[in-house]
């Protein structure tokens, strides 16, 4: 007690002799184990190999053979705006929700930003670039009918209405709706773009 009165009397309280005396207990105890499971996780943990090498890809887009060298990880989209500088695709929401990445692979509608383009190899892409936009185009409906506004939805828009009216020249409203069901326009141009279709199944009927 004497000795805890003149420590108290140079300035350490009783309070800061408990403090720090829990404190040390209180490490000895929780150091051991976490040791412990910091080696056991050491030991478990697998090795790694990092991967950065590249490959060749070989894509016919728009018609036109291409060649490019590509990390395995790279999506179509990354090629097809980075490497071939084909810029119609748009990212927007980088998670296959909103369709303004949407090309055509080989025939089939796919979100290209969620695509590895290396599962691409010897396809044939088609992006809006490729399109007609003639009088008879849907291009030139989307146009004609207000159907884009700031235009980022629109490039996916266009490609998801011209496959189906590509399989299905003379869509009711409702099996377009059900066309462009996997695209998102922010700007909330729905009306247009329903109307876009319609004329252009009617201009491309009668052409």
């Amino acid at each position: 007690m004497a000795d805890l009165e003149q420590k108290t009397k140079q300035g350490a309280s009783r309070r800061d002799f408990l403090r720090g005396s829990g404190f040390a207990a209180a490490t000895a105890v929780i150091t051991g184990p976490a040791i412990a499971s910091l080696d056991e996780a050491k030991a478990a943990e697998p090795e790694f190999k990092i991967v950065s090498d590249t490959t060749t890809l070989k894509l016919k887009v728009n018609g036109v053979d291409r060649t490019c060298e590509i990390e395995p990880r790279c999506t179509l989209l990354d090629t097809l705006r980075n490497r071939l500088d084909v810029t119609g695709p748009k990212r927007v929401c980088d998670r296959a929700s909103c369709g303004a990445c949407t090309v055509i692979l080989d025939g089939d509608l796919v979100y290209s930003c969620t695509t590895l383009a290396i599962s691409c190899g010897g396809k044939k892409v088609e992006t809006v670039e490729s399109f007609d936009s003639g009088v008879n185009s849907v291009p030139h409906a989307f146009v004609q009918n207000d159907g884009l506004m700031c235009g980022y939805c629109t490039p996916g828009f266009v490609t998801a209405c011209k496959v189906m009216l590509d399989h299905n020249p003379n869509p009711t409203i409702d099996e377009v709706r059900k066309g462009v069901d996997g695209n998102i326009c922010r700007c909330g141009t729905y009306v247009g773009v329903l109307q876009a279709a319609l004329a252009a199944a009617k201009t491309m009927k009668g052409a």
